[in-house]
């Protein structure tokens, strides 16, 4: 019998000089193994550079050929969830060689690495009637290797909504982090004439218009299950804080004292509510329940004392005080407040405070208001935003590692997206008239 190598190595290991037996041992580890490839991005490291990927146009496999404009929209939406992470820098379509094909698992991969491309995409469709179907095939093109392969269903109208699961598959896969692009967002917007309230997709699409009020209407802050909002509104006098059920429709008044009753805030488990009221005076902050019921009064100072956040365990509130305001932490537990804004910034005002434990807020100076973030002691500030305008209303993703923010950079205020660190800042909202005040819901 003839034997294989591997025994024959071991059989004569001690002949083999100590160098050479180290390639042995380190080569199994570099040799391509079948579904290996570009499998992981550390999305936590100091730096990421953005990795490119070809998305290119999808195939079309509906009974004649119908819903032919499905070829360039579905790409596009994955194409840009992919660009808004962060992590990618999709490759332009007019740069691509390799030539249709019949079949997406049909790839010559030297067309798509000598144009730069580390990852790649092939996709086709089905659409009947109103059904879509889309098969998907995630390749990493530098190990010529298919990283995996997906069938998606849904409806041809909600075809965006389709993409953006597909565009959550590609980076729980490379990062094993749930993406953000299934996600919606609240905000206030003038487009009609009044300030109303709109709800959006994450990426500033599907925008319906939730109140109709004629009035003012502000403050927006979606639940954490987000399947309510709460939101003030002038018009039935002095600015109220109204519920709505997202589901049934319902609004109904939970606040509606004399004075103030504005910055609503909820608890982590939904079953309390931080506001300001100012029902005795000066502008406190209160708890409260779902029916109004006032719980406690929480924040007291000489102060006005706005904008209250609650952190992830629920135990500390940050919020903003004084004249100017800056920013402070009451440990509820404690009962112990803290200011953590000492900079030369002398206008430090509405905190948000993400699930990975970094608060961000505004601060200006002169005409000059930026975002930053810093942890909840005061350390470790981080200017995000540089002269750009006026840049406010910061608010968390679900998972913190993204920030959406209103600037008037462009002339008018407009919603802006961008990573944690500052990175990547795009403009996500082109609406008439000006959106401001986001709320992030999962």
């Amino acid at each position: 019998m003839k034997k294989s190598k591997s025994l024959l190595i071991l059989k004569n290991w001690k002949t083999i000089k100590p160098a050479t037996l180290l390639v042995f041992l380190i080569i199994p580890f570099f040799l391509p193994t079948p579904g290996l490839g570009r499998m992981f991005i550390d999305i936590n490291a100091p730096s990421l550079q953005r990795i490119n990927i070809a998305v290119p146009d999808f195939m079309n496999f509906s009974p004649l050929v119908q819903y032919p404009e499905l070829a360039e929209n579905l790409p596009a939406v994955v194409s840009n969830d992919l660009f808004l992470s962060g992590y990618f820098m999709p490759i332009d379509k007019e740069a691509f060689l390799e030539e249709p094909k019949t079949a997406i698992d049909d790839v010559r991969f030297k067309d798509w690495t000598v144009i730069g491309a580390e990852l790649l995409i092939k996709g086709g469709y089905t659409a009947v009637g109103g059904s879509l179907e889309v098969e998907i095939i995630l390749y990493d093109a530098l190990w010529s290797r298919q990283i995996f392969r997906r069938r998606f269903l849904g409806k041809i109208a909600d075809h965006r909504h389709l993409m953006h699961r597909v565009a959550n598959e590609i980076i729980f896969a490379l990062t094993g982090y749930q993406g953000m692009f299934l996600s919606k967002l609240a905000f206030v917007g003038t487009a009609s004439g009044h300030k109303e309230i709109y709800t959006s997709d994450y990426d500033g699409w599907n925008v319906k218009k939730l109140t109709n009020d004629k009035s003012i209407a502000l403050s927006p802050r979606w639940s954490p299950k987000g399947d309510k909002i709460l939101y003030n509104s002038f018009k039935d006098g002095g600015p109220k804080l109204y519920l709505r059920d997202i589901r049934s429709g319902d609004v109904r008044k939970v606040s509606a004292r004399e004075g103030l009753n504005i910055g609503a805030a909820w608890a982590p488990d939904e079953k309390m509510i931080a506001l300001t009221l100012s029902h005795e005076g000066n502008p406190d902050i209160y708890a409260i329940d779902l029916k109004g019921k006032i719980l406690s009064r929480i924040i007291a100072n000489w102060g006005i004392d706005v904008s209250p956040t609650f952190s992830p365990d629920g135990k500390k509130i940050a919020f903003a005080s004084g004249t100017p305001p800056q920013i402070y932490v009451h440990d509820m537990i404690e009962n112990r407040i803290e200011r953590i804004t000492f900079y030369d910034r002398n206008y430090n005002t509405a905190p948000s405070w993400s699930k990975l434990n970094r608060i961000a807020f505004a601060g200006l100076k002169g005409n000059e208001v930026d975002i930053f973030t810093l942890d909840p002691d005061g350390s470790n500030l981080r200017q995000l935003t540089f002269n750009q305008g006026k840049n406010e209303d910061p608010v968390w993703s679900p998972d913190g590692r993204y920030i959406i923010f209103s600037s008037n950079r462009n002339g008018r205020f407009q919603l802006y997206l961008m990573n944690a660190d500052g990175s990547n800042q795009q403009k996500i909202t082109n609406l008439k008239g000006e959106q401001t005040s986001p709320s992030w819901a999962p």
